[in-house]
């Protein structure tokens, strides 16, 4: 920053000083050429589609001001981007606006929405994949792993996306004092050493769920809406057969006894909270019921339960029929481009 302070001086002494020895006249026309910043297809696209009818700023291309220098990350790839954006509007916006009304969108929405084409990789060995700002901005990391044809990644980008969301709606309307002392003590800066298992089994929905209890909370808003698969139809699924208090059967073999339920996919992970795959002293694959599990799972119930009539009180929405919308649209925009590869493959 100095060197850039002295260079501006140093121009402006020069400056000074041919002036006062020629002494033009002014000029009447503007010296200043204003160059009109080129517009691709895809940033008229986005003005049309997102900041003219939402209000709803998208930055794709590198700005330097809206990134922390302290981590090493890239723009994302342009086909990536826009990949990105064209399942923002379906599995985002659409949903939410068709659930909660176009005013819902237009008020709580994030005013800027910033792709990053690469993960932020942290010093204590964990990923950042979103980041909300004060119910302003949003930052998608990661954009570069997406694709319109694969569910699985779709989920998980857009976990990020309700999750950042939930974020700035529960800034608005705070969560239930209620919800924070569920949990009250479990916390720990330290989620990254906790696996699936352990963390279900102490009554959260995910391991990053231990980390504070608003991570917790929208970790529980983005697992019910990004569980799209199946998940708002019953298929069959195998489950342990439990007894009446909640724990797992075994035959005569000491061997966990499973069934097979009809379920929808969410009461089938629901399900599964404490139940883990381990090798015995054969390297044969055995399953273990963690002794709490039973405890953790009524527990997270109860946060599934606050956190379903919050949505429903404060916003007047149904998770669980904005989880239906979210799904139909998933499953339509991975047809849609599956066929539009297969034709492009055969051309």
């Amino acid at each position: 920053m100095k060197h850039i302070l002295k260079y501006t001086i140093l121009l402006a002494t020069i400056f000074i000083c041919v002036s006062c020895e020629e002494e033009d006249e002014l000029r009447k026309e503007s010296v200043i050429t204003l160059q009109e910043m080129h517009n691709s297809e895809l940033d008229k696209w986005i003005y049309d589609t997102f900041t003219k009818p939402y209000n709803i700023e998208v930055k794709y291309k590198w700005e330097d001001r809206e990134m922390d220098n302290n981590f090493h990350v890239t723009p994302p790839q342009t086909e990536k981007a826009e990949a990105f954006l064209k399942a923002l509007l379906e599995l985002w916006i659409k949903p939410y606006e068709a659930e909660a009304g176009t005013e819902f969108i237009k008020t709580y929405s994030p005013k800027l929405i910033y792709l990053v084409g690469t993960p932020q990789y942290n010093a204590d060995g964990t990923m950042t994949v979103g980041l909300a700002e004060g119910g302003r901005k949003v930052t998608v990391f990661n954009v570069n792993d997406f694709t319109l044809t694969d569910m699985e990644r779709m989920s998980k980008a857009f976990h990020t996306m309700h999750h950042e969301f939930a974020h700035i709606l529960h800034q608005k309307v705070l969560i239930p004092t209620e919800f924070k002392a569920l949990s009250k003590g479990d916390y720990t800066g330290a989620w990254y050493n906790v696996d699936e298992v352990n963390a279900g089994a102490a009554g959260f929905i995910t391991p990053y769920s231990m980390s504070k209890f608003e991570e917790d909370w929208v970790e529980i808003v983005a697992t019910i809406l990004t569980n799209i698969k199946n998940s708002n139809e019953k298929g069959p699924y195998m489950v342990p057969d439990y007894d009446d208090n909640g724990e797992a059967k075994r035959d005569e073999d000491n061997k966990m006894i499973w069934v097979e339920e009809q379920m929808s996919q969410w009461t089938h992970k629901l399900m599964l909270i404490g139940i883990g795959a381990v090798r015995d002293n054969r390297n044969q694959i055995v399953y273990l019921q963690h002794p709490n599990a039973n405890d953790g799972r009524n527990k997270l119930l109860s946060k599934i339960t606050m956190v379903n009539d919050y949505y429903q009180t404060v916003w007047n929405m149904n998770l669980f029929s904005l989880q239906r919308r979210i799904e139909l649209a998933a499953i339509k925009l991975i047809e849609e481009n599956t066929k539009k590869e297969e034709d492009d493959d055969e051309e």
